[in-house]
């Protein structure tokens, strides 16, 4: 898969790996990270190495640049959350629009990178969990699973 990246994301590829290995590195040798940089800068660099070297199939250059359309989300979307943890922390039960709108594209991020990696059945499996985790408790739903 890596041989498929063009030079430059080749270079992109290992430039993020080997500060993900520098930043834990250091994290654990000489002064650990608060918690929002420890898992923002795993799951960010994650992210982006993962929407680099598994491709949207079939649909050429427009794919790849769909490739970078969520590279970039992802960037917006754990930035937001690494620069805002402690507001966001502090203003919990009352969340901005902002708040719910990049939430809802970190979960929809979340999906497609699990749909890239491990395939359509986890994301059938994940969506039925969050479809019970939200109705799971309403009336529509038979007494035996609620």
């Amino acid at each position: 898969m890596f041989e498929r990246l063009s030079w430059v994301e080749q270079r992109i590829f290992d430039a993020l790996a080997l500060t993900l290995v520098l930043f834990y590195s250091y994290s654990a040798v000489v002064e650990p990270a608060a918690t929002q940089y420890h898992r923002g800068v795993y799951v960010l660099i994650t992210y982006v190495l993962v929407f680099l070297i598994y491709p949207t199939k079939g649909l050429g250059a427009a794919g790849r640049v769909l490739d970078y359309l969520l590279i970039v989300a992802s960037v917006v979307c754990i930035g937001y959350w690494i620069l805002n943890l402690e507001a966001i922390n502090y203003r919990a039960g009352i969340e901005t629009d902002l708040d719910k709108w990049i939430a809802m594209i970190g979960v929809l991020l979340g999906i497609e990178l699990a749909r890239r990696v491990v395939g359509t059945v986890f994301v059938i499996i994940g969506a039925a969990l969050l479809l019970y985790g939200v109705y799971g408790a309403s009336e529509y739903l038979p007494e035996a699973i609620q």
